[in-house]
C-alpha cells in the first residue's frame, strides 16, 4: 500500500496542523504564521486551494503546498496566474517525490480552472523539474549606503502612514504602475484591504507610506519588516514620485534604517524604475535581478487571450495589413497562427502544410519570448536550438526572403515587467 495519500486541507480541522508543519519546515522562521493568515484572511482563500501529502499510518502531514490566485495585467488583457506558494515537506518525508505528486494535483485544478500562467518564487535548481522556467524579473538589489542619503529632507515633504481610506489612490498608483510595465499585479480593493488589514498580523508584514509634497503630488512606497539580507528593503515606490519627493523619502528610510540598526537601503525595485535610476545615479550598487519561475499549462490558450496585444504589435510594424500563416514549432508539437489583413483570426495545431514563416522554439523556452523577458536573439545565444527555420536550414537562395525572424521580432519585443506582491 501506498505510504501516503494526497488530499485537498479542511480548513475547519487543518488551519493549525499545517500551521505547526510550516513552521517546523522552515524554523526558525514562521512561516506557519504566515500561511495561517493566508488560511484565514487572504481573499478568495479556500481548503480546496490547498495541497497536502498525508502518512497513512501516522496521520501526519509529510508535504504540502498552496495555490494562491493572482490576477495580473498583460498591456490591455488580464491574466489568471496561480502561484505555487508555501511549499514544504518534512525532512523525514524528503526524496520519496511527494512535492511532484503535490504538484501534479495543482496543476489539474490548473488545467480544470482555466490559469493563463502558474509562478513560483523558488529557489533554483529544484522547479525545473516540474516544467518552470526563469520568464519574469523578480528581487533586486540596488543598495544604497546611508552615507549616500541626505541628512535633512525637503521642506514640506511629508511621509504618513496609509490607511483603508488611502485604498482608492493605492489603485490608482497600481493602474499607473501597470502602464509603465507589460506584465504586472492587478490588485483589487479585497487584496488593498487585506495588505493593509489582516496582512500586517505576522512579521512579513510591510508599512505602506504616503509621501505627499508642498504642491500637493503624492505617491507612496512599502518597506518591508522582514527579507532576505541586512539591509532595509524598499519593496515598492509609486511612479510618480518627483526628485524632490524621493529625496524626503529616502531622508525618511536612513532615519528608519538608523533606528533598525540597518546597514543601508536596498531597493527590491526593477533597475529602470524611477526610484531605481535616481539611487544608482546617486551612487547605489546595483545587482543582476533574479526571476520568477513560469510554467504555461497551454499555450494556445495563454495565446488566444494576447490576441489584441499580438495585433496591436503587427499594426504598428513593418507587417501591418498582413495575411499569411506563422508557425510556432516546439519540436514536439506546433501552432500555426492565421493572420487576415493583420488580424490573428485562428490559432490552430500546426501541420506540414506551407506556412510563410516558420519558427522553432523549445517550449521551455517559450514563457520567456512571450513575456517580453527576453527576445529570441537572447535566448539564442545560449540555445542554438532557437531559430527562423529557412535562415538556418533551408537553401540559401531562400534565405533572403524569409521574414521569420523580423515577424518574431515584432510579435514578441523585450519588455520591462515588475510584480508587486499581493501579500
Amino acid at each position: 500500500m501506498d505510504r501516503y495519500f494526497v488530499r485537498r486541507a479542511d480548513f475547519s480541522k487543518d488551519i493549525d496542523d499545517l500551521r505547526d508543519f510550516f513552521n517546523r519546515v522552515f524554523e526558525p522562521e514562521k512561516v506557519g504564521e504566515f500561511a495561517s493568515n493566508l488560511m484565514r484572511h487572504f481573499p478568495g482563500m479556500n481548503g480546496d486551494l490547498w495541497f497536502v501529502a498525508e502518512e497513512r499510518d501516522s496521520g501526519d502531514i509529510a508535504a504540502a503546498c498552496a495555490l494562491l490566485p493572482w490576477r495580473w495585467r498583460m498591456g490591455k488583457i488580464r491574466l489568471k496566474v496561480a502561484e505555487m506558494g508555501i511549499v514544504g515537506t518534512g525532512e523525514a518525508h524528503r526524496h520519496r517525490g511527494l512535492m511532484r505528486r503535490l504538484h501534479s494535483e495543482l496543476m489539474d485544478t490548473v488545467r480544470r480552472e482555466s490559469y493563463h500562467l502558474v509562478v513560483i518564487q523558488g529557489i533554483p535548481g529544484f522547479y525545473d523539474r516540474l516544467g518552470f522556467r526563469f520568464a519574469l524579473p523578480l528581487c533586486s538589489h540596488i543598495e544604497m549606503p546611508l552615507h549616500g542619503i541626505p541628512g535633512e529632507p525637503p521642506l514640506g515633504v511629508s511621509v504618513r502612514s496609509a490607511t483603508v481610506d488611502d485604498i482608492p489612490f493605492l489603485m490608482e498608483e497600481d493602474e499607473l504602475f501597470g502602464s509603465s510595465n507589460f506584465v504586472s499585479a492587478l490588485r483589487g480593493p479585497e487584496v488593498w484591504r487585506y495588505l493593509l488589514n489582516e496582512g500586517q498580523l505576522t512579521e512579513y508584514g510591510s508599512d505602506f507610506l504616503v509621501i505627499e509634497a508642498p504642491t500637493g503630488r503624492r505617491s507612496y512606497a512599502r518597506i518591508s519588516r522582514q527579507g532576505f539580507g541586512k539591509g532595509l528593503i524598499v519593496s515598492e515606490v509609486g511612479e510618480r514620485m518627483s526628485h524632490e519627493m524621493a529625496v524626503g523619502f529616502m531622508n525618511y528610510c536612513l532615519r528608519l534604517a538608523e533606528e533598525r540598526e540597518k546597514p543601508y537601503v536596498r531597493l527590491d525595485l526593477h533597475p529602470d524604475a524611477p526610484m531605481s535610476r535616481l539611487a544608482i545615479a546617486s551612487g547605489a550598487s546595483s545587482e543582476d535581478t533574479y526571476a520568477w519561475q513560469v510554467s504555461i499549462p497551454d499555450v494556445k490558450r495563454l495565446l488566444t487571450a494576447m490576441v489584441p496585444i499580438l495585433e496591436d504589435r503587427i499594426s504598428c510594424g513593418v507587417f501591418e495589413g498582413y495575411t499569411g500563416r506563422v508557425r510556432l514549432d516546439f519540436f514536439d508539437d506546433s501552432l500555426d497562427l492565421v493572420w487576415i489583413n493583420g488580424k490573428l483570426e485562428d490559432i490552430r495545431a500546426g501541420d506540414d502544410g506551407e506556412c510563410d514563416a516558420h519558427f522553432f522554439i523549445h517550449k521551455e523556452l517559450f514563457p520567456a519570448l512571450c513575456l517580453g523577458h527576453r527576445t529570441w536573439r537572447e535566448l539564442r545565444a545560449n540555445r542554438p536550438d532557437v531559430f527562423p527555420a529557412l535562415s538556418n536550414v533551408g537553401p540559401r537562395t531562400g534565405r533572403l526572403g524569409d521574414f521569420t525572424g523580423t515577424f518574431i521580432d515584432e510579435l514578441f519585443p523585450r519588455k520591462r515587467s515588475w510584480v508587486y506582491e499581493q501579500y
